[in-house]
């Protein structure tokens, strides 16, 4: 592999649009039952809600969904403003972290203590251990499962056996 190398590491584009999609729809339909609903809500005989209740719990429903709407508009807007990559440099890695991964760690390939793959309800991530610490690194960021893989032989590489 050339060092260095820069990779995109952002989520990708259907995945936001299909947050806001999903969600979108349900703070409307929720806005909506809020709206029309003059019945009470009843769940399976364990919680009964009367129409003030109900009322009340599909609004604030209605809230949360609109909440990750605006979740994936920031998302949206953290990619266009600032895209993150990931670096191999010639020396280190350099990997985005932090709230909206606007930081950047720098993660020498001689620190390197230990590289493990780990698959967790379909979504895999790779566990860089350095100096102690854990890094994470999501292997749904990447451009393709391709760029993932060639990324984790070679920081794989760099592990002591």
């Amino acid at each position: 592999m050339e060092l260095p190398r820069r990779i995109a590491y952002n989520p990708k584009w259907e995945v936001i649009f299909a947050c806001a999609v999903f969600f979108g729809s349900g703070a409307a339909f929720m806005a909506y039952k809020a709206t029309s609903s003059t019945a009470g809500l009843n769940f399976y005989g364990v919680i009964t809600l009367g129409p003030a209740g109900a009322t009340a719990f599909y609004w604030v429903n209605s809230a949360l969904c609109a909440g990750f709407v605006l979740l994936a508009m920031l998302l949206t807007v953290r990619r266009i403003a600032s895209p993150q990559v990931l670096e191999l440099g010639t020396d280190a890695l350099y990997l985005p972290y932090g709230y909206f991964q606007r930081k950047t760690s720098r993660i020498a390939y001689t620190d390197i203590e230990r590289v493990s793959e780990v698959r967790v309800s379909g979504q895999t991530f790779l566990y860089v251990t350095a100096t102690g610490l854990r890094y994470t690194i999501t292997a749904t960021l990447f451009p393709d499962p391709e760029t993932y893989t060639e990324v984790r032989d070679f920081l794989i590489s760099h592990a002591p056996d």
